[in-house]
């Protein structure tokens, strides 16, 4: 692995996980389909950046240069942006306009581009995650969560399905296809058997997970094992 990665989970609804990498070489590296949406914070030698990524049904790939710092926010399931469609944004990323390197813009107002190190950087995500959703530009639908955690939804399938639509592009089905892969690679980076991984998610068989984990994530299960990158 070329960067240095940590990450730490929000007290925020709206939020996952937050990330940071430095990057410690040029090169790329392949990301996971991951039906959320992401927004990401660079500094490096010719200066700041801001993305906006949308759902992705499919592996990217994602180059980084020596020298960079990266902040990412992975929201939560059910999270979504409202000023523009999902299908727009879907398997694709956008450099969001930055009038100046301490603002971005994003649905024509002006926001604070929050770092990618130092002790503050935490409290300015938090502030400008719940700033968005304050603006009603980042809502958060729970039919999709609960959904997702398996517990009951009173709606009728057809429903379900809009609400997944509506804010990840995707049919529930591969959504969860793609929440089930990833688990997958987690399991197997944790040392988890291949045999074992297959049977405790509800793959059919070996070939089916090898199946899934090369069409959603790009490696094998036996690839994914000995990845030392994150998912």
């Amino acid at each position: 692995m070329s960067f240095v990665y940590d990450e730490r989970t929000s007290a925020s609804r709206y939020v996952d996980v937050v990330w940071h990498t430095v990057d410690t070489s040029d090169g790329t590296y392949l990301a996971s389909a991951d039906a959320r949406w992401d927004m990401i914070f660079t500094v490096g030698a010719h200066g700041s950046r801001v993305l906006l990524s949308g759902p992705s049904s499919q592996p990217t790939v994602v180059p980084y240069v020596a020298g960079n710092r990266n902040l990412g926010i992975r929201f939560a399931p059910g999270a979504y942006f409202t000023h523009v469609p999902v299908d727009a944004m879907r398997d694709r990323t956008v450099a969001l306009p930055m009038p100046s390197p301490d603002t971005f813009v994003l649905a024509g107002s002006s926001w604070p581009f929050p770092g990618t190190d130092g002790v503050l950087v935490d409290a300015r995500v938090d502030a400008l995650v719940e700033a968005l959703a304050d603006r009603g530009l980042l809502a958060r639908d729970d039919v999709v969560e609960t959904a997702l955690a398996g517990d009951p939804v009173p709606l009728s399938t057809r429903t379900v399905e809009r609400h997944f639509t509506h804010t990840t592009g995707m049919s529930p089905r591969r959504v969860r296809q793609i929440a089930r892969a990833r688990e997958a690679v987690d399991r197997l980076q944790r040392g988890g058997g291949i045999a074992d991984v297959a049977h405790a998610l509800g793959y059919a068989d070996q070939a089916h997970l090898t199946r899934d984990l090369k069409r959603l994530t790009g490696y094998t299960p036996g690839q994914s094992r000995d990845r030392d990158e994150p998912v």
